[in-house]
């Protein structure tokens, strides 16, 4: 003897899947975005779909920015050498601040002795590896994602 209200969820399932089988089928193709906003749009989407949500997939800076008209790409979409110089500059600034504040109050901790014995040339090489790190995970993070390319949305 059948159970019934096995074979009444059943059927309720297979015609909810054909629904949205049917309201998937009807929409329509996808266009290129026309304006930079609707391909930030398009870009936060693609990003959230692919599990980064909030300040990862945008930056609090770049949301300001946004907001007065100048909202760059999201990291993800950044290019290899954007990400490097991007990179290169945030590593620069977090080091030359810690040096600058450290030598300022005159309290210089062992680690930033360390950097400033180590001279120029070791933390041009330090920011470069770092920079590079910092460029290569974004893209193979945008890589593993499946993201498109900026052009593309």
């Amino acid at each position: 003897m059948p159970n019934t209200s096995f074979e009444d969820r059943l059927s309720r399932l297979q015609e909810r899947q054909e629904q949205s089988f049917r309201a998937a089928s009807e929409k329509p193709a996808h266009r290129k975005a026309t304006t930079r906003r609707e391909r930030l749009t398009l870009a936060l989407a693609h990003l959230e779909r692919g599990g980064v949500t909030g300040a990862f997939a945008y930056a609090p800076v770049f949301r300001m920015l946004a907001a007065i008209g100048l909202g760059p790409r999201p990291l993800f979409y950044w290019s290899w050498i954007g990400l490097v110089i991007f990179g290169f500059a945030l590593f620069t600034g977090i080091f030359g601040g810690v040096i600058y504040l450290s030598v300022q109050f005159g309290h210089v901790a062992r680690p930033v002795q360390v950097m400033i014995e180590a001279g120029p040339d070791v933390l041009l090489v330090v920011n470069t590896v770092l920079a590079l790190g910092f460029a290569a995970i974004h893209k193979f993070k945008a890589m593993q994602m499946g993201l498109p390319r900026w052009r593309d949305l």
